[in-house]
């Protein structure tokens, strides 16, 4: 893993998904000039992660993979071991779609004593240009209130059991659970904090949850940045609009458990413009006027990646975010 350096800005991600591992793919390319740590939900229960949590009672491991197969340095052997982390068993075995590296790190888990000590050890191997930080070390589900009133319990089921009359009010945990203190101290000390992309209540914000992580970022001196996703999700943010996310992440850091602290909200947002000459994208997210009128800084670019379109392109995403460290701490 790479060493923290004094002096060098610090960029810290919170997210989960395909989302974190999109940007920290092109953060990699800045690694010798910042400090990059991911902070990573860890509630999922669907797939080999939701498996293993229910087998062996962890956290969810597969989110951490992806970010930790993203931050491997550029280098001949990159491509094949992304490739190692990401295989997948075949059918018609006891490890049927488990992802090796899920697997690998449960090992390590085991060996080492806890997913800290894990992911620590799998990112020394692989000389990591980044620390990949596990939001909470423990067990929780995600449940999600709907507009109706109706609780929706585990974060693969809320995108498939929301229906077009009944959105979602709230998400929160069950049990409650305390945050990481490696990613609350990396919170304390960053100068630019970027929330996204990811689908808004199932990667991200399941990440300000756990207890501590909303007071640590209204104690926070870093610019708030959130990434706007490209496109709304069914289930979750259909008839968003660009001005609706950081809403979301508003909601929560003004929560009243924080009342005692200084209000916070996004700093500034990044959003995707598609050009009038790309073929329509279906349940893009729209820039709305109230957008410019909510948040201090609006940064709108072509972030779309051209061989999806549906997906931010790493460089360019970076990019943009990284144009953001040059104004420093929004609180001087």
């Amino acid at each position: 893993m790479q060493a923290q350096t004094s002096g060098r800005k610090k960029v810290v991600t919170i997210g989960g998904g395909t989302g974190s591992p999109v940007l920290l793919s092109g953060l990699n390319r800045y690694a010798r000039r910042y400090d990059i740590a991911a902070i990573v939900t860890t509630f999922d229960d669907g797939g080999s992660s939701g498996r293993l949590r229910r087998e062996f009672g962890i956290p969810a491991l597969g989110d951490i993979r992806r970010c930790i197969a993203a931050l491997i340095p550029d280098r001949p052997s990159r491509t094949d071991l992304q490739d190692l982390l990401e295989f997948r068993f075949e059918a018609a075995s006891d490890f049927e779609n488990d992802a090796f590296g899920n697997l690998l790190l449960l090992v390590a888990m085991q060996r080492f004593g806890s997913l800290t000590a894990a992911i620590t050890q799998l990112s020394n191997a692989l000389s990591l240009n980044g620390r990949v930080l596990p939001v909470s070390e423990d067990c929780s589900t995600l449940c999600a209130k709907l507009t109706d009133g109706s609780v929706i319990r585990g974060e693969s089921n809320i995108p498939k059991q929301t229906s077009s009359n009944a959105k979602i009010a709230d998400v929160y945990l069950d049990p409650p659970v305390s945050a990481n203190p490696d990613a609350l101290d990396a919170i304390n000390s960053a100068d630019l904090i970027v929330l996204g992309p990811g689908d808004l209540y199932t990667s991200v914000l399941p990440n300000l949850l756990p207890d501590g992580v909303i007071e640590a970022l209204r104690k926070s001196r870093a610019r708030i940045v959130q990434v706007c996703n490209l496109i709304t999700r069914d289930g979750e943010t259909e008839g968003f609009h660009a001005s609706d996310f950081p809403k979301a992440i508003n909601n929560l850091l003004a929560a009243p458990n924080s009342a005692h602290l200084a209000e916070r909200k996004v700093d500034a947002i990044v959003v995707n413009e598609y050009p009038d000459v790309i073929t329509p994208v279906a349940n893009r997210v729209a820039i709305d006027k109230t957008l410019f009128e909510s948040v201090d800084r609006v940064v709108v670019d072509e972030l779309f990646d051209p061989a999806d379109p549906t997906r931010h392109h790493p460089a360019k995403l970076a990019e943009s975010v990284v144009k953001l460290l040059s104004t420093g701490p929004v609180n001087d």
